[in-house]
């Protein structure tokens, strides 16, 4: 009975420790490069802040800055003074949209006109 009860004992630190090990940190915001921007600055910075990839960032922050519409599932919002042009994600439907499981942001890169 004891032997049993060490076993289930070890069993259990064991899983506790794999399951430990098996969470992932959270991704790093990742630069994903500039585009034209139609905005007063020359240029965007594009920053996919999290379960984005650049490509997919890239394009939804051309296809927004360039006609205003949001594309498909994802929600965009105007940044609020500084270089912040805007910010887009899904995922959530409510808070910041930086904080959405999925996001990006873009930045005005350059002299402003």
């Amino acid at each position: 009975m004891k032997k049993l009860i060490g076993t289930m004992l070890v069993a259990t630190a064991l899983a506790g420790l794999l399951t430990l090990a098996g969470a992932a940190p959270a991704a790093a915001k990742q630069d994903c490069g500039t585009i034209k921007s139609a905005s007063i600055y020359p240029r965007a910075k594009i920053v996919a802040i999290r379960g984005v990839s650049c490509e997919k960032a890239v394009k939804v922050a051309r296809a927004y800055d360039h006609t205003g519409r949001q594309p498909g599932k994802w929600k965009c919002a105007l940044g609020h003074g500084g270089r912040g042009l805007f910010s887009c994600g899904y995922g959530a439907s409510s808070g910041s949209i930086q904080d959405f499981p999925h996001a990006l942001q873009a930045k005005g890169v350059g002299r402003p006109s």
